[in-house]
């Protein structure tokens, strides 16, 4: 049996549950934003391609021209610098090996504004997590799935995250295989079980944080992302962004990718703070419904391998 078939036979109550409420949170999402101001926006599935890019998938498209979305940050970064408050929930694509928490083919809730902090990227998440969980728990395709409902419940009293350094962070951790040499986003499915509550980790290592994150010296940068406990691993990763274009133009000089000149022209027209990040719907799924791992929210799951 091949594997949409063997797929389509096993669908499960738990997966219909996840199609139920994906589709509250893609229309929850869209009122939140759009009740304060956000422009919707649409960047492009196919991205040119940068070679050697970590997980990145080619397709033989126009002499290799092209790859599929692995991340639109870039793009959004541009679009913030037009409409100053953007958001998108699009497809992205990753050659990442099949664990509890990754899937080839996922929806990612991305988001970039300017004149904003860390500080202030930080409670918009709070308040969108805080209303996705209000609003389902009041949904009437959800209110008649009384598990669900008391789980949504659940989760909506205890969110309540605890913000922590990475330093911190990793220091707090039991065992021997983690130190500060640790990338917590390579690992994060596994600490997360360590987790009795939400954590924002906060102060991240430059080593580890994204290339456009703002640098603060000490070999650190106003780098985030929020840890679910439980095996639900890393919901969300964001920074605030650095202005500096002589930085940008340097980077890209020395890892040969000049397809993305268009990124740092566009940043020359930004003169404030600004922050972006992205959070995968997917693992919002999983962790609303209580799924033992992420293929369980959706009826035709991507995944690299089938063993």
């Amino acid at each position: 049996m091949n594997t949409d078939n063997a797929y389509y036979w096993s669908i499960t109550e738990t997966k219909r549950q996840a199609v139920l409420v994906r589709s509250e949170i893609e229309r929850l999402t869209c009122k939140f934003f759009f009740d304060r101001d956000f422009i919707f926006v649409e960047p492009p599935v196919l991205h040119e391609a940068i070679a050697n890019k970590k997980s990145e998938i080619y397709i033989p498209l126009y002499n290799g021209k092209y790859s599929l979305s692995s991340s639109n940050a870039l793009f959004m970064g541009m679009y913030a610098s037009e409409f100053n408050k953007v958001f998108t929930i699009s497809k992205c694509f990753r050659d990442e090996c099949d664990t509890l928490n990754h899937l080839v083919e996922f929806d990612i809730l991305e988001v970039e504004m300017l004149n904003c902090t860390m500080d202030d990227m930080i409670q918009l998440i709070q308040s969108y997590l805080e209303f996705v969980l209000d609003q389902l728990s009041e949904s009437s395709s959800i209110k008649s799935l009384s598990e669900l409902t008391a789980r949504i419940m659940k989760l909506k009293d205890e969110l309540t995250p605890h913000i922590m350094t990475y330093d911190d962070f990793v220091s707090n951790l039991s065992g021997d295989d983690y130190d500060e040499r640790t990338d917590i986003s390579d690992v994060d499915y596994l600490v997360s079980k360590q987790l009795k509550e939400i954590v924002i980790i906060v102060d991240y290592p430059t080593r580890f944080a994204t290339w456009t994150s703002k640098n603060i010296g000490n070999g650190k940068s106003i780098a985030m992302n929020i840890l679910l406990p439980e095996t639900y691993g890393e919901l969300c990763e964001g920074c605030e962004r650095t202005n500096d274009v002589e930085l940008l133009q340097n980077k890209i000089r020395l890892a040969k990718v000049e397809p993305i000149q268009w990124y740092v022209d566009s940043v020359k027209k930004i003169k404030t703070d600004r922050c972006g990040f992205g959070l995968g719907i997917d693992r919002l799924v999983r962790w609303i419904i209580g799924a033992d791992q992420i293929r369980d929210t959706r009826f035709f799951p991507r995944v690299k391998s089938e063993d």
